[in-house]
């Protein structure tokens, strides 16, 4: 009986948890846009999204605070961008991307806005 209660309580855990990192998602997305972004996509713990004038990171993390988990890079402001592994790097912030595909698709909106600019 005691094992029953055990592991009813783990699963009661698991489960608010995974309703709690849903809510998170949630706010990040309506974040995302509200700044009129075009794109994003949610790989590997943050959304990346490409903005009108800017690229956006979004951690996601147990407590949402978007002064802390939040990276702008403005356009403007890029120097390079490069393409290592499953990741993008724009100057010196690291972009990681679990599909290859979702990759291929942010690079090359980015290098599309890069060349609008």
């Amino acid at each position: 009986m005691i094992f029953i209660l055990f592991f009813g309580f783990i699963i009661v855990l698991l489960v608010g948890l995974n309703i709690y990192d849903n809510m998170n998602l949630n706010k990040l997305e309506e974040f995302i846009k509200k700044q009129d972004c075009q794109m994003y996509i949610y790989s590997k713990g943050s959304y990346k999204a490409i903005c009108q004038n800017k690229v956006l990171v979004l951690k996601n993390s147990f407590e949402i605070d978007l002064d802390k988990n939040k990276v702008e890079i403005l356009y403007k402001d890029i120097k390079k961008t490069k393409i290592e592994q499953n990741s993008i790097l724009i100057n010196n912030t690291k972009l990681d991307f679990k599909e290859k595909n979702s990759l291929e698709k942010f690079y090359n909106l980015l290098q599309d806005k890069l060349n609008n600019e």
